[in-house]
């Protein structure tokens, strides 16, 4: 239901293909909000049906033709009516990271630590992507597009997605030190269960 209402925000600042509308969700929203070429084709294929979008074929030299989607009326009043209603209640996340985390009392403390290790260089990485990567492609679109007003918020939007994941590397590192420092290994407390 909200990958519609995802395309529907992209085509709204322009005609699109199926592959740039992937291309510019990887580069700006993948953080918050993605979506597999498997998914956006058939959500195309069915707003398309519904009237929300138009496409036309456009032909390539030695390629098969590719199909431009463009929001309609349709498409774009049910768009801002999408908009206009506000957000009241938060929706559930998943982060298959903590929840392995939450489970792993179970193992040794340097599995915990080498898995803890892990996540966090991941996570660096992904700090490093919204502070260097995303940040230049948020530029370049409202440097290209003149969408002053529209690039503030997807700068603001970046900024959260910085901050969140300066949060978790914090909360990592944190994690690791108390584990180093407070938790004793799994084989210290079976032996002296069998005493």
């Amino acid at each position: 239901m909200s990958l519609k209402y995802t395309l529907l925000g992209f085509l709204n600042y322009g005609p699109q293909t199926g592959y740039d509308l992937k291309k510019h969700m990887d580069n700006s929203t993948q953080f918050f909000w993605h979506a597999h070429l498997g998914q956006i084709y058939p959500t195309l294929k069915k707003m398309l049906a519904d009237g929300l979008v138009q496409s036309v074929d456009v032909p390539q030299d030695g390629k098969p033709d590719k199909k431009v989607y463009g929001i309609t009326e349709k498409g774009s009043s049910t768009f801002l009516k999408w908009l206009e209603d506000p957000i009241i209640q938060l929706t559930p996340t998943k982060d298959l990271g903590l929840l392995h985390f939450f489970f792993s009392g179970v193992l040794e403390k340097e599995k915990i630590l080498e898995h803890l290790s892990f996540s966090l260089t991941l996570h660096r990485k992904r700090l490093f992507e919204y502070q260097h990567e995303t940040a230049a492609y948020v530029q370049e679109i409202i440097k290209e597009t003149g969408l002053e007003r529209e690039g503030m918020l997807w700068e603001l939007s970046r900024q959260f997605g910085e901050a969140y994941e300066r949060t978790y590397v914090k909360y990592l590192e944190d994690t690791m030190e108390v584990i180093r420092n407070k938790m004793k290994e799994r084989s210290e407390k079976l032996e002296k269960e069998k005493k």
